[in-house]
């Protein structure tokens, strides 16, 4: 069995420290439950939240194709 762990914090934790998420790294914030990927690029601030493919942006994600 394998456990994976994403970056996780509140959402003015993630904009106080803005990091750089590697390529494809998942961040979540804890008290919204959105989430967002990392380009290996950009800040935080700058990165689009996940939606969930149905045009909406919710902040929920039903899938993710890797």
């Amino acid at each position: 069995m394998t456990t994976i762990q994403q970056k996780r914090g509140t959402a003015a934790n993630w904009l106080s420290k803005d990091p750089v998420l590697a390529d494809g790294e998942i961040g979540l914030e804890s008290d919204t439950a959105k989430i967002k990927f990392g380009d290996g690029v950009s800040v935080w601030s700058l990165l689009p939240y996940a939606t969930s493919g149905s045009g909406g942006s919710s902040g929920t994600v039903t899938s993710v194709d890797i």
